[in-house]
């Protein structure tokens, strides 16, 4: 553990890098003074994200929870943020994941169980890989990305039939606020990829086999992890949507997320990173609950 620490109270954060597969991963401890036997490890979604998280929604989950008992380690995966080696997305970060719950446990040893908190990719990667993972004792999933061909468009169609209900959309249209010319153009060049895949050949379809695969293997992965889960689904983002779409068109997929040991909690006015104070200090204290419950 660095030397460097930071003190707010009886939570104390600390800088610290540890391995993982040849390479140095980068995260922050936060400590509390008598820690629970329930930690929680943040995943990172991909792009352009580190352990700070959205707008630094990461950084405030962590403090809320440290404050009152739960040890957390924010930390950057390999090829994000300060974490060296290469970015392989989140289908790639099992080792990463595990490097991340044993470095917690091992630093605050009262930790004898691992929450995985993530929201979109990083709840599609914890959901990938968590069952292999001995310490992630439960999932906090926030909107998993689940984007396929059919689920965003039969999410975008639900989102634009709402959206003619409401009557800033029409007041919109008659002040010309909507550049009519350049969706016109927009639908055009989706009409033309549309017809792009109907004449392909064959060998062009074969290369394209398995590019929404990852959903696949979230279903399997979900299907065997055996710890308790907690969806946090927005009613303000499509990424949500498409997950309740493919939710209503599968039935394993409804199956796999309604066992007993499964939670669903829905925040209707949030988006998809739950970034209004209001949504954050929600799903800080749904969080919070949580893991209390677990502890019972």
């Amino acid at each position: 553990m660095s030397d460097t620490a930071l003190n707010a109270g009886d939570v104390r954060e600390t800088p610290i890098v540890f391995p993982c597969d040849g390479d140095s991963l980068v995260g922050i401890v936060h400590r509390p003074k008598n820690p629970l036997e329930y930690g929680l490890v943040t995943i990172v979604a991909g792009g352009p994200q580190y352990r700070a998280g959205v707008g630094r929604g990461m950084v405030n989950t962590a403090r809320f929870l440290a404050d009152r008992g739960v040890a957390v380690l924010r930390f950057d995966y390999r090829g994000l943020g300060d974490s060296g080696g290469d970015f392989l997305g989140f289908e790639h970060i099992a080792q990463d994941i595990e490097a991340a719950v044993s470095l917690l446990q091992r630093e605050v040893p009262e930790v004898k169980k691992v929450v995985l908190w993530g929201g979109c990719d990083a709840a599609s990667g914890a959901m990938i890989h968590s069952w292999k993972i001995p310490g992630a004792k439960s999932l906090v999933l926030g909107n998993p990305w689940v984007t396929t061909h059919e689920t965003h468009a039969a999410a975008m169609k639900q989102h634009y039939l709402s959206r003619l209900r409401e009557p800033s959309f029409w007041r919109k249209l008659f002040r010309l606020d909507y550049d009519l010319l350049a969706y016109a153009r927009a639908g055009l060049k989706k009409a033309g990829l549309r017809v792009a895949r109907i004449v392909r050949s064959p060998s062009d379809e074969a290369a394209n086999v398995g590019a929404d695969n990852f959903v696949d293997s979230m279903l399997a992965g979900l299907e065997r992890y055996e710890g308790p889960v907690l969806f946090l689904v927005s009613g303000q983002s499509v990424a949500s949507r498409e997950f309740d779409e493919l939710i209503n068109q599968d039935e394993r997929w409804r199956a796999a997320c309604g066992r007993p040991l499964h939670k669903r909690v829905d925040f209707p006015a949030a988006d998809q990173t739950f970034s209004d104070k209001n949504s954050r200090e929600r799903v800080n204290q749904t969080i919070l609950d949580w893991i209390l419950e677990l502890t019972r």
